[in-house]
Protein backbone atom coordinates (compact mmCIF):
# COMPACT_ATOMS: atom_id res chain seq x y z
CA UNK A 1 0.00 0.00 0.00
CA UNK A 2 1.34 3.40 -1.02
CA UNK A 3 1.00 5.95 1.80
CA UNK A 4 2.59 9.08 3.21
CA UNK A 5 1.91 11.36 6.18
CA UNK A 6 1.54 15.13 5.99
CA UNK A 7 1.07 17.55 8.86
CA UNK A 8 -1.33 20.46 9.10
CA UNK A 9 -1.23 22.96 11.95
CA UNK A 10 -4.03 25.18 10.63
CA UNK A 11 -7.55 24.52 9.45
CA UNK A 12 -9.73 27.22 7.93
CA UNK A 13 -13.07 27.12 6.16
CA UNK A 14 -14.31 29.49 3.49
CA UNK A 15 -17.87 29.36 2.30
CA UNK A 16 -19.73 31.39 -0.28
CA UNK A 17 -22.85 30.95 -2.38
CA UNK A 18 -20.69 29.09 -4.94
CA UNK A 19 -18.40 26.87 -2.88
CA UNK A 20 -17.37 25.46 0.50
CA UNK A 21 -13.61 25.03 1.03
CA UNK A 22 -11.57 23.41 3.79
CA UNK A 23 -8.01 24.75 3.84
CA UNK A 24 -5.35 22.73 5.64
CA UNK A 25 -2.05 24.48 6.11
CA UNK A 26 1.30 24.19 7.85
CA UNK A 27 3.98 26.76 8.57
CA UNK A 28 1.95 29.45 6.81
CA UNK A 29 1.45 27.63 3.48
CA UNK A 30 -1.43 25.60 2.11
CA UNK A 31 -0.92 21.86 2.33
CA UNK A 32 -4.23 20.80 0.82
CA UNK A 33 -7.58 22.33 -0.07
CA UNK A 34 -10.75 20.28 -0.21
CA UNK A 35 -13.55 22.11 -1.99
CA UNK A 36 -17.15 21.53 -2.97
CA UNK A 37 -18.44 23.57 -5.88
CA UNK A 38 -22.20 23.86 -5.53
CA UNK A 39 -22.65 24.24 -9.30
CA UNK A 40 -22.83 20.56 -10.21
CA UNK A 41 -21.94 19.39 -6.66
CA UNK A 42 -18.35 18.69 -7.73
CA UNK A 43 -15.79 18.01 -5.02
CA UNK A 44 -12.18 18.94 -5.68
CA UNK A 45 -8.82 18.28 -4.09
CA UNK A 46 -6.21 21.01 -4.65
CA UNK A 47 -2.52 20.58 -3.86
CA UNK A 48 -0.10 23.29 -2.72
CA UNK A 49 0.87 24.01 -6.35
CA UNK A 50 -2.75 24.76 -7.27
CA UNK A 51 -3.37 21.58 -9.28
CA UNK A 52 -7.04 20.59 -9.12
CA UNK A 53 -8.39 17.03 -9.20
CA UNK A 54 -12.16 16.55 -9.35
CA UNK A 55 -14.02 13.67 -7.73
CA UNK A 56 -10.70 12.84 -6.10
CA UNK A 57 -11.70 11.12 -2.85
CA UNK A 58 -13.21 7.62 -2.72
CA UNK A 59 -13.29 7.41 1.08
CA UNK A 60 -12.05 9.22 4.15
CA UNK A 61 -11.68 8.79 7.89
CA UNK A 62 -11.20 11.28 10.69
CA UNK A 63 -10.29 9.53 13.92
CA UNK A 64 -8.96 11.83 16.61
CA UNK A 65 -6.45 14.09 14.90
CA UNK A 66 -5.68 11.70 12.04
CA UNK A 67 -7.30 12.31 8.66
CA UNK A 68 -6.97 9.65 5.96
CA UNK A 69 -8.01 10.20 2.37
CA UNK A 70 -8.29 7.36 -0.14
CA UNK A 71 -7.72 9.04 -3.49
CA UNK A 72 -8.80 7.79 -6.90
CA UNK A 73 -5.97 6.55 -9.13
CA UNK A 74 -6.48 9.47 -11.51
CA UNK A 75 -6.39 12.08 -8.73
CA UNK A 76 -3.31 10.55 -7.10
CA UNK A 77 -1.47 10.52 -10.44
CA UNK A 78 -2.53 14.08 -11.33
CA UNK A 79 -1.56 15.50 -7.93
CA UNK A 80 1.56 13.37 -7.49
CA UNK A 81 0.20 12.04 -4.19
CA UNK A 82 -0.14 8.50 -2.90
CA UNK A 83 -3.57 6.85 -3.08
CA UNK A 84 -3.60 6.49 0.71
CA UNK A 85 -2.91 9.99 2.00
CA UNK A 86 -2.49 10.43 5.76
CA UNK A 87 -2.63 13.84 7.44
CA UNK A 88 -1.89 14.58 11.09
CA UNK A 89 -3.97 17.55 12.21
CA UNK A 90 -2.05 19.46 14.87
CA UNK A 91 -5.03 21.67 15.71
CA UNK A 92 -7.09 22.10 18.87
CA UNK A 93 -10.50 20.53 19.50
CA UNK A 94 -12.30 23.48 17.89
CA UNK A 95 -10.17 22.94 14.80
CA UNK A 96 -11.11 19.25 14.70
CA UNK A 97 -14.81 20.16 14.98
CA UNK A 98 -14.36 22.61 12.11
CA UNK A 99 -12.61 20.00 9.94
CA UNK A 100 -15.22 17.35 10.75
CA UNK A 101 -18.16 19.61 9.87
CA UNK A 102 -16.52 20.77 6.64
CA UNK A 103 -15.65 17.25 5.50
CA UNK A 104 -19.17 15.99 6.21
CA UNK A 105 -20.50 18.75 3.96
CA UNK A 106 -17.85 18.66 1.24
CA UNK A 107 -17.25 14.91 0.93
CA UNK A 108 -20.76 13.73 1.76
CA UNK A 109 -20.85 11.46 -1.30
CA UNK A 110 -17.68 9.57 -0.33
CA UNK A 111 -17.64 6.69 2.16
CA UNK A 112 -16.43 7.78 5.55
CA UNK A 113 -15.72 6.91 9.17
CA UNK A 114 -15.64 9.84 11.58
CA UNK A 115 -15.50 10.34 15.33
CA UNK A 116 -18.24 12.61 16.66
CA UNK A 117 -19.19 13.63 20.20
CA UNK A 118 -22.00 11.07 19.93
CA UNK A 119 -19.65 8.27 18.85
CA UNK A 120 -18.13 6.86 15.67
CA UNK A 121 -20.26 7.27 12.52
CA UNK A 122 -19.71 5.54 9.19
CA UNK A 123 -21.34 5.47 5.80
Amino acid sequence: MDSTALRADRADVRQSDDEHTLILGAAGVHVLLIRLRYDGWVDELIDNAGTVATWAVNAWTLIGHDLSLELTRAAAALLGLPRELELRLDVDDDGIRLVRAALLEILSCACFVVDTPEGRVSR
